[in-house]
């Protein structure tokens, strides 16, 4: 229903050519995350739309998320290169690194976590909406925290432009190349409106959709095989499929059949995932554990309001998924194996060893991305 009012609201406002409330001195300008991906495909949208934004002094971005799923936060930068901001700012040891080492967030359990910072929003006091927006003055990072796309009740983040006329940066702390840049002008400079944005949005989402989209799902659904020594093959297949930032987040949809000996190996790709198995591994091996960081042993939590100290919540990245086992033999249908975490440029190889069907998923995107294995004698 938001998106056909949207979509409604766009249509009328660039009939009319004005911006809603033309007298008011400033504008709410909507962008968002990611996008629904057509019916049937996994598909992340790992972007912004649209890429750029001419806003004026002191009037609000909507940062509003559009997935299903996939984490992302809407974070403003003092910067308009996101890039160099992200060598400065997102490397190891960093104060905005993605995942950082228990003991650097006040734990004792010799874990990775997400960073707090990353994690949470830098002021929970505001953003919730249009009337409540966080300030960006221009000098430091204005953070939403992890959002998680939902269909039925996307999250959103406002943002107030108070910062001097200039070129800035929205990125999302998550995933790497997922920028919008952000032109701020005085008022009484030329900007689009509001409307004029939204329709540039649906034209570069519908672009990615049909082309990038495309493109990954082709790489996804690719596999190929070669000889090797005695008469042996190895398959390799892609760990989904990236095009211009759009992730497909699927194996294979066509079991692919092998023979005892032959090799599978799984080519890491621009998002992380894993090939794990067998597929009910998602439920047994989660890939995140959210907790109340403790001393000892840490507690399970939903949520911050399970915890004693609600700053002392964190998300791990369990062990177990992120590292690989120490054989990747394919010799029972119900045993695990797994490949840990995989990205480009790495991969990983399972060697059939017994007949039998695999079933090989995704422990960071679930049950959509799997396939099946068949080996036979």
């Amino acid at each position: 229903m938001r998106r056909v009012l949207f979509a409604a609201s766009v249509v009328l406002l660039l009939v009319l050519g004005t911006v809603p409330g033309a007298a008011a001195s400033t504008a709410t300008y909507t962008v968002t995350l990611d996008g629904l991906a057509p019916k049937g495909d996994n598909w992340s949208f790992l972007r912004f739309f649209p890429a750029s934004v001419t806003v004026h002094r002191g009037d609000v971005v909507d940062a509003a998320w559009a997935g299903a799923g996939t984490p992302h936060t809407a974070t403003v930068v003092p910067d308009q290169y996101p890039e160099r901001w992200r060598r400065q700012n997102q490397a190891p040891g960093d104060p905005w690194a993605l995942v950082v080492p228990d003991a650097a967030a006040g734990g004792d359990d010799n874990e990775l976590v997400i960073n707090p910072a990353v994690l949470a929003p830098s002021d929970p006091t505001c953003g919730a909406s249009a009337s409540t927006p966080c300030a960006f003055d221009g000098s430091s990072v204005v953070n939403s925290g992890f959002a998680f796309g939902d269909p039925s009740n996307e999250p959103a983040f406002y943002v107030k432009m108070d910062a001097p006329a200039g070129t800035y940066s929205f990125v999302c702390l998550v995933h790497p190349g997922m920028d919008l840049t952000v032109n701020v002008v005085d008022q009484g400079a030329s900007a689009p409106t509001p409307a004029q944005i939204g329709a540039k949005a649906s034209r570069q989402f519908n672009k990615a959709t049909k082309i990038w989209g495309e493109l990954a799902d082709r790489q996804a659904q690719t596999v190929v095989s070669g000889h090797i020594d005695a008469g042996h093959k190895v398959f390799t297949l892609w760990a989904g499929g990236f095009s211009h930032n759009v992730s497909a987040d699927e194996f294979p949809d066509t079991p692919i059949t092998v023979r005892v000996g032959d090799s599978v190996q799984v080519l890491g790709n621009f998002e992380i995932h894993t090939a794990t198995i067998p597929s009910g591994s998602v439920d047994s091996v989660p890939f995140t554990v959210s907790q109340c960081e403790v001393a000892g042993a840490d507690t399970p939590a939903a949520g911050p309001q399970d915890c004693a100290d609600p700053s002392q919540f964190q998300v791990a990245l369990n062990p177990q998924a992120i590292a690989p086992t120490a054989s990747l033999a394919l010799s029972a249908p119900g045993a695990f194996v797994n490949s840990g975490l995989i990205s480009a440029p790495s991969s990983t190889v399972f060697t059939a060893e017994k007949p039998g069907t695999y079933t090989i998923v995704c422990l960071v995107h679930g049950p959509a991305m799997s396939t099946r294995i068949k080996v036979i004698g």
